[in-house]
């Protein structure tokens, strides 16, 4: 057993990708980091797991694949940016976007949001409950939303 993060949102690729760079991603896309060089060759730390990310529907983007047990998402899509960044140029690749993520426990909400200098960073957010009475059944509901850091409101989930 482990602790479980879930995330929604994607982060969309800031120009469209040539072959190569989509061949380049399919490497790390659902891999484990474990044994390869890429965290070697960029000085990552060396117990990063596998890589639950997956390119969205159209293609212009990433987004988690849903697996359990996902663990440094920040440091694997950093993983990413630099290794395309290294392989194509700084200017050839990047994100944009962000991820919502709630974790097991209640007060386990951030976002994971590329930032200005083109990085992922954990973006930590305030819990506001918020409760409502179901008219059919009187049954109580919290809604929880989150406000990150820069002030936008951000639905997290619904508890019944």
């Amino acid at each position: 057993m482990g602790y479980s993060t879930k995330f929604a949102g994607e982060l969309l690729f800031t120009r469209p990708l040539t072959h190569y760079q989509v061949a380049d991603l399919e490497n790390f896309l659902g891999e484990d980091c474990r044994g390869h060089s890429w965290e070697e060759f960029l000085g990552m730390k060396p117990s990063l797991t596998y890589i639950d990310l997956k390119f969205n529907n159209e293609q212009t983007g990433l987004r988690w694949d849903g697996s359990e047990k996902t663990y440094d998402l920040v440091e694997k899509v950093n993983l990413i940016i630099l290794w395309m960044k290294t392989k194509y140029g700084s200017d050839s690749f990047g994100l944009t976007g962000s991820m919502n993520a709630i974790g097991e426990s209640n007060d386990d909400v951030w976002i994971l949001m590329i930032g200005e200098d083109g990085f992922a960073h954990k973006i930590s957010c305030k819990i506001n409950p918020f409760k409502l009475t179901c008219p059919h059944c009187n049954k109580e509901i919290d809604i929880g939303y989150a406000e990150p850091n820069q002030g936008v409101v951000t639905e997290i989930g619904i508890k019944v």
